[in-house]
């Protein structure tokens, strides 16, 4: 499917979606990456967002048909995707409780080679704020995620997250300033 399509896919709501014969193939391939994308900020780890991404999408299969024609179907998908990421982060944190700390011979090497210092600064610069935002308690790091990451507005974010719309600004005020003061601290 285009990108084009994908981005008409989420301003429809769902019995528009179906009316026009949309498959959920066309949903998946419409919103993967978005929902990817998600995962990937909130988990901090590919493998992870991968298994976040399946489990959207198999969870959001089983329930399409029922799902409320009047919504919209990326706040559905995303609602989805914040909680499978968060239990995720949850199933992560009670693994490595459990676990010792990683030894340095677990640890990978840099690759040798060196690239240009503005793309390694860049990089860095990056690196450091994923840090900071997945550091972020969940209830911060999701308004954050979903309104700087996935550019959505405070009334879907409040839809999202089923939390009023005022909560959710004061929430990213917080985060902001949270995000702020890690980076500040780290530089």
């Amino acid at each position: 499917m285009e990108r084009v399509a994908a981005v008409s896919l989420a301003v429809l709501p769902t019995a528009a979606i179906r009316a026009r014969g949309v498959t959920f193939d066309d949903v998946v391939s419409g919103f993967q990456d978005e929902v990817f994308g998600l995962a990937l900020r909130m988990t901090g780890d590919r493998d992870a967002a991968g298994d976040v991404t399946s489990r959207v999408f198999l969870k959001a299969y089983r329930a399409f048909d029922r799902f409320e024609p009047g919504r919209p179907l990326r706040n559905w998908l995303l609602t989805i995707a914040v909680r499978e990421a968060i239990s995720e982060g949850r199933r992560v944190t009670r693994e490595l409780t459990h676990r010792g700390p990683q030894s340095a011979g677990e640890t990978v090497a840099a690759p040798s080679g060196e690239e240009p210092e503005a793309r390694a600064v860049e990089r860095e610069e990056r690196e450091r704020i994923r840090r900071a935002v997945a550091a972020l308690p969940d209830l911060y790091r999701v308004p954050v995620v979903l309104r700087y990451f996935n550019d959505l507005t405070l009334d879907e974010i409040a839809q999202v997250t089923t939390r009023p719309r005022a909560t959710v600004g004061v929430q990213l005020l917080r985060a902001r300033a949270l995000l702020r003061e890690a980076l500040e601290a780290s530089a």
